[in-house]
């Protein structure tokens, strides 16, 4: 009888051997350092091809590939017409879509979008810009900028100096606003003209700006539709709470306890918006704001803010109130009306109220910006403030101190049917979101929040911190900094979670389930969360991490320092339901689920339903605690990836059935994929694979309560394999594969040197 041949071929463990070899002699990996300044300074980042260095090898991944049973070559993925199979939704976009058809490329795009968003904030437009084409919006690239003292537009001559360029554009922006221009009186001027130069010229490039995106914002909404959906009298009868009810119904609204609206308005408003005009507005009035910032600052140092007299000043326009605030401690509200831009020159200044949120339709651009000071931001009880695009834009910059930011709900970089920016250049700030909807948060539009310097607290109830829903691109960029990311284990409880928190945060893309309810599904969006370097913490129970949920993305990128995970359920690269979730960890001695309860299975590489879920760690001595079904897991038709580049690791396994046995309640950790009995459809024709590699370092193992007759690697004899490479195969199309290079592939002995 002849010799069983080994699973694998020996040219690929040869390339192995080299692979292992090779790595034994490369330098150590050093990451590319974030650069930044403890000034209120835009800073740029210096990036460079570390991230995108981290790309499993070829031969490791062609050993995989042939642990999982199929043919060399083969691409692990699955193509836009079997995922067609899953049924229609119309609101799925093609950024979303193209994820599925290969689980290499998703770690490879999540990480691109990483790199080019640090790569961009010196710039809050080329962020807005990049928000909106997560969500198929693609406008405004290669936007020309005005360059030297240009304005730009040709209404506005490049020679006029800014104290004359004020009239010129309020009295366009009657004209575009449907109203009267008033010409400054005696105290306007006067106050105007006691304004440093750099300062006026900050006021009138955002004043610019606001007048060339005006015409595209407003071709952006159907407003005679949403006067009849609303029962309004005329467009002056749309109030700001009834929108924002609107919009929010398919969210909020129940029936029998499952998802379910009467309001067909809310469904029909979704393709009554021109995302694309949305997009290029928000482009353009970003992009004059991010001249006017780094006009700013090139000057900054030529004011002293504290001696600027005079700089009280008040012009009321069509499209809202222009306000300059002085140096002073200041306590600012937004219950006089709308601001087209208010500008703080410092000071520790209060704001309550609506702030910074449009007042559709006569008012759909606010912009308030303060200089400098420890500020507090305060939305009080009001829905929907503090940097919120509520059908239109709402922009928050604050460019240094240390600041607090708290907010009911939808706020704080919160997009709905709209763009909403709030932009921090430094400091250690506090943000708080007491429910839901912010930190990053979109339903149609972008919602950004942007946070360049200092140790950063983000606290959330649930869907925030990188939420993307419908049409949504939410984005949580953090450039410097040790932060803390929490979302409240009291902020969403759930029975179906054993009473456990459904966060649906930091980097969570988030659709509408409606299969239960009344049948209106809605695809969801891109929620997004970068953290440029800095030792941080995340803390979650479930759905959170890089998570995906019914045909959405969710991306969790950290690119360095020392961090610790704590999550539950679906969370750290994990999805379900037609879904990508992505969590990498560049560099650092990171701790996964240390001591934490929550996390008692399906998490960190996980996918379920037609998904794909994928957590890599780049680099560094880390320490992972692994239960049911995590660490490259696959079920019910799904691909699950997880991947340790390199570093010494402690993993400790702690892993036991769930329930009686049934292809689903028994599966274990590591490389694996749940068994079902046949479906008798297309599901029988789709695969499930769960890869699971460690490809570096003197790895040590730890296992906890498992049972006598437990096949876990490295214990015992690993589903039936040989002791290097552990395979699962349960039946079907089902099939996992687990590969530690260093056991498979020891230093190939040195060459004889030649006599």
């Amino acid at each position: 009888m002849a010799r069983r041949r080994p699973w694998f071929a020996v040219a690929a463990l040869g390339a192995l051997v080299r692979l292992a070899a090779a790595a034994d002699e490369k330098p150590p990996f050093v990451p590319q350092p974030i650069v930044s300044s403890p000034a209120p300074a835009m800073t740029a980042v210096a990036g460079g091809s570390a991230r995108a260095d981290l790309v499993v090898p070829e031969a490791v991944w062609a050993a995989a590939v042939e642990g999982l049973g199929l043919p060399p070559g083969t691409v692990v993925g699955y193509t836009s017409e079997q995922m067609a199979s899953y049924g229609r939704d119309q609101r799925i976009t093609r950024p979303t879509s193209m994820m599925f058809r290969d689980v290499r490329a998703v770690p490879r795009a999540s990480g691109k979008l990483a790199d080019d968003l640090l790569g961009a904030v010196k710039d809050p437009s080329e962020v807005v810009r990049m928000a909106h084409g997560l969500t198929d919006a693609v406008a405004g690239r290669l936007l020309p900028r005005p360059e030297g003292d240009a304005w730009g537009p040709d209404w506005l001559p490049a020679t006029t100096p800014p104290a004359d360029a004020l009239g010129v554009v309020l009295e366009k922006l009657a004209e575009r606003g449907g109203g009267t221009f008033a010409p400054l009186d005696d105290d306007q001027r006067k106050a105007w003209r006691a304004l440093p130069e750099a300062l006026q010229r900050f006021v009138v490039r955002v004043l610019v700006g606001s007048c060339e995106a005006l015409p595209w914002l407003r071709a952006a909404f159907d407003e005679p539709f949403l006067v009849a959906a609303l029962g309004a009298r005329g467009p002056a009868g749309l109030a700001s709470r009834d929108l924002y009810r609107l919009a929010a119904r398919p969210w909020t609204d129940e029936d029998e306890t499952q998802t379910a609206t009467l309001s067909r308005a809310s469904f029909e408003a979704l393709g009554r918006v021109d995302r694309d005009y949305l997009a290029y507005a928000s482009v353009v009035h970003t992009m004059h704001l991010s001249v006017a910032l780094a006009g700013w600052e090139a000057a900054r140092a030529t004011v002293d803010l504290a001696k600027v007299e005079g700089a009280a000043l008040r012009v009321d326009t069509p499209v809202g109130a222009v306000r300059v605030l002085g140096p002073a401690d200041d306590a600012v509200t937004g219950a006089d009306g709308p601001a087209l831009l208010v500008l703080d020159l410092g000071g520790k200044d209060t704001y309550t109220g609506r702030i910074a949120v449009p007042s559709y339709p006569a008012a759909p651009i606010s912009t308030w910006v303060d200089l400098a000071g420890d500020d507090t931001w305060d939305g009080g009880d009001v829905a929907a403030t503090m940097g919120c695009g509520l059908f239109g834009l709402g922009v928050l910059v604050d460019l240094g101190g240390d600041d607090k930011y708290t907010v009911k709900e939808s706020g704080l970089g919160c997009a709905w049917y709209g763009t909403g920016l709030l932009l921090d250049a430094a400091g250690k700030d506090a943000y708080v979101v007491k429910s839901k909807w912010g930190q990053g948060a979109a339903h149609v539009g972008a919602g950004v929040l942007l946070d360049l310097a200092g140790d950063d607290a983000y606290e959330c109830g649930h869907q925030s911190q990188g939420l993307g829903s419908t049409y949504g691109a939410g984005l949580l960029l953090d450039v410097a900094g040790n932060d803390a990311y929490v979302a409240r284990d009291d902020g969403n409880k759930e029975k179906i979670y054993n009473d456990q928190s459904v966060a649906m945060a930091q980097g969570c893309g988030y659709g509408r389930r409606a299969d239960l309810g009344d049948g209106h599904s809605l695809a969801g969006g891109w929620g997004v969360l970068v953290d440029g370097a800095g030792n941080d913490r995340y803390h979650a129970q479930c759905w959170a991490q890089g998570c995906g949920y019914w045909w959405a993305v969710g991306v969790l990128e950290d690119l360095g320092g020392d961090d610790v995970y704590e999550n539950g359920k679906y969370s750290l690269g994990a999805a379900a339901h037609f879904a990508v979730g992505c969590h990498v960890d560049l560099a650092g001695d990171d701790a996964y689920n240390q001591g934490v309860t929550t996390a008692v299975n399906q998490h960190q590489g996980h996918a379920r339903d037609g998904s794909i879920g994928v957590s890599i760690d780049g680099d560094g001595n880390d320490r992972y605690q692994f239960r049911n079904m995590c660490g490259g897991a696959a079920d019910l038709n799904s691909i699950g990836l997880f991947w340790d580049r390199r570093g010494d690791d402690a993993y400790t396994v702690w892993w036991s059935q769930t329930a009686a046995p049934n292809g689903w309640a028994e599966t274990p950790p590591m490389g694996t994929a749940s068994r079902y009995e046949p479906f008798r459809s297309f599901r029988d024709d789709l695969g499930s694979w769960g890869v699971f590699l460690d490809t570096g370092g003197k790895d040590t193992w730890t296992w906890k309560d498992l049972p006598s007759d437990a096949k876990l690697y490295p214990v015992g004899v690993p589903f039936g394999a040989d002791g290097t490479r552990w395979v699962s195969r349960p039946g079907g199309r089902s099939a996992g594969v687990g590969l530690d290079v260093e056991a498979v592939s020891p230093r190939a002995p040195a060459p004889p040197k030649p006599n």
